[in-house]
Formats: structure tokens, C-alpha cells, sequence
């Protein structure tokens, strides 16, 4: 059974400009570049986004939907303002990338329904995924790693917040207020 630690990040929250560089594909990790991030900033179709604490909640009952409806087992979640971690496994085969991908494309429905934005961006391109090698991995992942993060949580065994927003259902309430960083 493939057990997998996926990490999706938030449209535009890693410029070139950041303190710590930036990476390109096929080429690795840059240096800090603030010419590049301009030009970035200049191509982007969509503002910058923000996992609000709000956002952060719908990113955990939506995970934990997808999961539940597709039969694979969600281990834990944890949500930053620029990103979000879950540990997922499944049965069978399916390869790691449509999984993931499942994730981002049903989770932005999600965040577009409570939001009220359809066919905005909400994530990168590409997320990182890294396979979890055994049960101590697991462990440490669930009870070290993830808890150390600053938003929403959930892992096994603990209530899920209930869907105040109604992302759950086709035609719910939505969050009031921004959602994303203008």
C-alpha cells in the first residue's frame, strides 16, 4: 500500500525574490532574483493567494472528502498560510501523480465554492511528494512534523471541523470577506 506525504503550495507564495531563492525547472534551485520575480509578477493571471484560517478549514474537510469518497485513507493534514501538508495512502494501483493531482483539482472546486471564485488559481503547478518508508516515518510525520505547523490540523481520531462554510454541498453559503492577497 502506498503511503505518500504530499506538499501543494499556494499560487505566487514563493517568488523569485524570496530571501532563500527559488527554483526553476530543469535547473534547480536560483538565487534570489528580483528582475525575475517583476517579470513573474507581470505574467501572473491571478492575485497572489493566502491560506486564510479560513481557507486553511476548507483545505482540511476537503481533503479528508476526497479521501473518504475515493476509498484511500487520510493520515493527518496540516495547513500554512502558503502551503499544506497530507499524508495519504490507497490500495491498488494507482501511481502518485493522479492522486495528487485528484487532490489539487477537487480541492480548488472546494476553495472556488467557498469563495465564490470560479477559475481562479489556487495552487503551483507542481507539488512535491515523498514517500513515506515505514511506520516510524508515519509516526514522526503525524506527531512531530505536521503539529509544528502554524494553521488548521487534523490527523486520524480527531473530530473534523464541521463544514460551516457548506463547501460540501453545490450551492452553500461560501466564506464573506477576501480570501486572497491583492
Amino acid at each position: 500500500m502506498p503511503v505518500c506525504h504530499f506538499t501543494l503550495h499556494a499560487y505566487r507564495s514563493w517568488s523569485p525574490a524570496h530571501r532563500r531563492g527559488y527554483t526553476r525547472k530543469q535547473l534547480g534551485y536560483q538565487k534570489p532574483d528580483a528582475r525575475r520575480a517583476l517579470q513573474y509578477d507581470g505574467l501572473a493571471k491571478h492575485p497572489k493567494v493566502v491560506f486564510t484560517p479560513e481557507l486553511q478549514e476548507v483545505l482540511v474537510l476537503g481533503c479528508a472528502d476526497i479521501c473518504k469518497r475515493r476509498g484511500w485513507r487520510l493520515h493527518a493534514i496540516a495547513t500554512d498560510p502558503s502551503h499544506f501538508h497530507c499524508v495519504v495512502s490507497w490500495r491498488g494501483f494507482l501511481e502518485w501523480h493522479l492522486v495528487m493531482e485528484k487532490l489539487k483539482n477537487l480541492l480548488s472546486l472546494f476553495l472556488g465554492r467557498a469563495t465564490r471564485e470560479s477559475g481562479r488559481r489556487w495552487f503551483v503547478n507542481r507539488g512535491s511528494r515523498k514517500r513515506v518508508i515505514n511506520p516510524d516515518h508515519l509516526d514522526y510525520l503525524v506527531k512531530t512534523y505536521l503539529p509544528d505547523h502554524r494553521g488548521s490540523q487534523w490527523r486520524e481520531g480527531k473530530p473534523l471541523p464541521r463544514d460551516r462554510f457548506g463547501i460540501l454541498k453545490r450551492n452553500g453559503p461560501g466564506l464573506s470577506g477576501p480570501s486572497v492577497a491583492r
